[in-house]
């Protein structure tokens, strides 16, 4: 059924500006959360072992991307290289293999323990790492 006749011209542009106005709010308000996850990294967050605060921009833009959860990331990625967590061959990462685990997490947490747990699994570190990032669109869980 073609509902077109039945409405109105102003309708239409009433409803398709509805629709821009809400995507223009989410691109800001994703932004807003892009730029809160820098500010909370950026000069706080060591991004090595020897303490180096100052992040490049496109690595503070790569970990941040996505996230709705702004201090997140961060978070995550402190734990990851500061935390003595275990990759499967010692706790020492590579910086690049904590941002890729870490990067858009809206809950450190849940990312740091899904990563130990296929771990603990006997997954390689890069496969645990590729699961606990699609774990933000599927599920976390290790099928026994």
């Amino acid at each position: 059924m073609n509902i077109m006749p039945y409405l109105s011209p102003l309708k239409i542009l009433s409803m398709s500006a509805l629709v821009v106005g809400l995507s223009v709010c989410q691109v800001s308000l994703a932004n807003e959360h892009v730029s809160e996850c820098k500010n909370h990294i950026q000069n706080k967050i060591a991004w090595n072992d020897d303490g180096k605060t100052q992040w490049e921009e496109k690595n503070l833009a790569a970990l941040c991307k996505d996230t709705t959860n702004p201090k997140e990331p961060g978070e995550c990625f402190n734990k990851i290289m500061h935390g003595k967590v275990n990759w499967g061959g010692g706790d020492k990462w590579e910086w690049k293999n904590a941002l890729s685990l870490c990067s858009g997490s809206n809950d450190s947490d849940a990312t740091v323990a899904c990563f130990k747990k296929r771990i603990e699994a006997k997954e390689n570190w890069n496969t645990a790492i590729l699961e606990c990032q699609l774990g933000t669109k599927h599920s976390n869980k290790i099928p026994m």
